[in-house]
């Protein structure tokens, strides 16, 4: 009698698994594939689109161009930023932080963050995070990018002096950075315009709105976070919704301004007006660093050489010769717990008996000298004319004691 035969169906099972599979890999793999001709097909529009219209990479035509910059300065202005961007792209200059610039931070903590100031900026620095523009357009960055350990940093900046007619940009900036050029209008950068209220991104022309004008006393901060390169503000403690995103770069404090004015930069040495950055400590680094702070004025404690000087001030010395009285033979003298022998001490004293007589001669005078004549009248004993002879009188020759005859 024959056994019923028994399906299995472990191998119609897998059979299906793979096609499911297969066909989701596919499936993905033609939507990489249409994102990929939709992306190369948006490349040749715009390639296509620039030399046909003849645009810049701003997307502007030199039409328009003439029409956003009405007078030559800032067409030239506008040419000579595109120049330096050709000579200095991005990645060109290494600006990550060093081992030693790190170690600076850990060292002075927030401290470290400072502003240069270079000659060719009409500028004056006044502190390490105060800055006075005297005129023209100019712009500063600190010596140390943000940092990129945290998730975010945040730093202020205050209006101390802003006249309504000057426009202050304050924003984020890769190095090198035009000197003359206001951040936010060129490449890798953003900036916020503290008259118009508008944030500009990596050109002159295309702004957003998104907030109020600033005047003097008024306060914007600028928080950022590294690991997905958005950058927001504030506006005197209060946060705006807008962002900026895409700054997945080193990037620098920039400050710029077009005239007069000063500002104040706060990287975290003090309270923030924006309360939520207080509490989770947001600043560009530690407030005190590792460094210890110099002693403090009037502590004389444990100093090697005020107890130094203490121990050769115990035993002062005579002015006088005759009160320098011979040591015995076999007397030995610590001097700063090292011992030396009497012919030492002896040859040490003539020296210093010598010098003093020396320093004691009678000062020299003229004959002519009214003052000096006027002394001598007195009586004076103590000058000596000019044309003496070699030899000293018995009275003013310096007298040394001869020393012992040695054993």
């Amino acid at each position: 009698m024959e056994r019923p035969v028994v399906e299995d169906d472990s191998d119609d099972a897998l059979a299906i698994m793979l096609i499911l599979i297969s066909a989701i890999f596919g499936t993905m793999l033609g939507i990489a594939a249409v994102f990929l001709v939709l992306y190369a097909l948006v490349q040749v529009v715009q390639r296509v689109r620039r030399f046909v219209f003849r645009l810049d990479d701003d997307g502007m035509s030199e039409r328009m161009r003439n029409q956003l910059l009405p007078d030559e300065d800032s067409r030239q202005s506008y040419e000579l930023a595109r120049a330096f961007e050709r000579q200095y792209p991005y990645g060109s200059v290494d600006t990550q932080l060093t081992p030693e610039q790190q170690s600076l931070i850990r060292e002075k903590g927030v401290d470290a963050w400072e502003f240069d100031v270079n000659l060719d900026v009409n500028a004056m620095q006044q502190s390490k995070t105060e800055v006075l523009f005297m005129g023209g357009d100019n712009c500063v960055q600190t010596n140390l990018p943000l940092p990129k350990s945290n998730s975010v940093y945040y730093f202020e900046v205050k209006l101390v002096e802003k006249p309504a007619d000057v426009s202050l940009w304050i924003g984020l900036a890769t190095k090198p950075f035009p000197a003359w050029r206001m951040v936010g209008w060129n490449k890798f950068s953003a900036g916020y315009c503290t008259n118009s209220g508008s944030v500009h991104q990596n050109s002159p022309f295309r702004g957003s709105r998104i907030g109020e004008r600033l005047l003097s006393g008024d306060i914007l901060g600028i928080g950022y976070q590294p690991r997905s390169g958005v950058m927001w503000f504030t506006r005197n403690g209060r946060r705006y919704k807008e962002i900026v995103s895409g700054m997945l770069y080193d990037l620098f404090p920039t400050i710029s301004a077009d005239g007069p004015c000063s500002f104040s930069a706060n990287f975290g040495q003090r309270g923030f007006v924006f309360i939520e950055a207080n509490v989770k400590r947001w600043g560009l680094g530690p407030v005190e660093g590792t460094q210890q702070p110099p002693p403090v004025y009037g502590a004389n404690q444990n100093t090697t050489l005020l107890e130094t000087a203490e121990s050769e001030s115990t035993t002062p010395e005579s002015d006088d010769d005759s009160s320098i009285q011979p040591a015995p033979e076999d007397t030995v003298i610590l001097i700063d717990g090292q011992a030396t022998n009497e012919r030492q001490h002896q040859r040490r004293q003539r020296t210093r008996s010598g010098r003093r007589s020396a320093s004691h001669r009678p000062p020299l005078y003229q004959k002519e000298d009214p003052i000096a004549a006027q002394l001598l009248e007195a009586g004076s004993t103590s000058l000596v004319p000019a044309s003496y002879p070699s030899k000293l009188p018995e009275s003013l020759e310096p007298t040394t004691s001869e020393p012992p005859p040695s054993s």
